[in-house]
């Protein structure tokens, strides 16, 4: 009795022989930057984990840059209701039904940072709003990690006139060493504030808001928490 050749999976078919096209993913830092901005529409690494039916640890491994398998691929996919084209390579449109990208495009999304998916004058949440496109060739020629870039509104005018209400700002959060002088993200009680940091004998921060009708603030360097550094700006005239 001759046995019946077993098909291979569609959807695993799909991945079959791209693992090069994977290794370019992953070294354009498009990956990390798509599979970060799953785990956020999902509410949580953990929650994307269980869904997917892997370990956490697995996930963090991911996310940290490690290549995940195909098997995996399909799981996660799976589990944000995303095309496995689009999280494994970028390719095509994220969802079935979206509009995809030029073709040749080097645009990449960037997460936005919790909170931050709030219309910039409403104040309304826009649940179709999660990311945020950038061109990754212009980010690698400026020094930029797509992998730790994370984008937010300018909310209020303490930093005006470097940082008006509604303005686009990119945060590099892997920057945390303080420059002096630089602009950073700053976490005052689950707060977050933009404020230019400046250090002070007796490992002590001044943070200062670029309006002088807000006041400034000193800390211990050892109590300030900082989320990352202003690496960018956009807004419109």
């Amino acid at each position: 009795m001759i046995a019946k050749k077993k098909e291979m999976d569609p959807k695993y078919a799909r991945l079959a022989g791209e693992d090069a096209a994977l290794a370019v993913s992953h070294a354009d830092g498009g990956f990390v930057a798509r599979l970060d901005q799953i785990v956020e529409a999902a509410g949580g690494a953990s929650g994307l984990a269980r869904k997917a039916g892997i370990s956490p640890s697995g996930l963090s491994r991911y996310l940290a840059g490690g290549e995940p398998s195909r098997r995996v691929l399909v799981a996660l996919a799976d589990a944000a209701g995303v095309r496995i084209d689009w999280l494994a390579r970028g390719v095509g449109a994220m969802r079935d039904g979206d509009t995809p990208p030029l073709p040749g495009s080097t645009l990449r999304l960037l997460p936005l940072m919790p909170g931050h998916d709030r219309h910039p004058k409403t104040g309304k949440p826009q649940s179709d709003f999660t990311a945020q496109a950038f061109c990754y060739k212009w980010l690698n020629d400026n020094g930029l990690d797509i992998t730790s870039l994370k984008v937010m509104t300018a909310r209020g005018d303490g930093m005006a006139p470097t940082l008006c209400n509604g303005d686009t700002v990119l945060i590099d959060t892997q920057d945390r060493d303080i420059e002096d002088g630089r602009i950073y993200l700053l976490n005052e009680s689950g707060n977050m504030l933009l404020r230019r940091l400046h250090v002070e004998a007796g490992n002590r921060i001044r943070a200062l808001a670029d309006n002088p009708q807000h006041h400034a603030f000193v800390q211990d360097a050892t109590e300030i928490e900082i989320v990352g550094r202003v690496v960018w700006r956009g807004s419109v005239l």
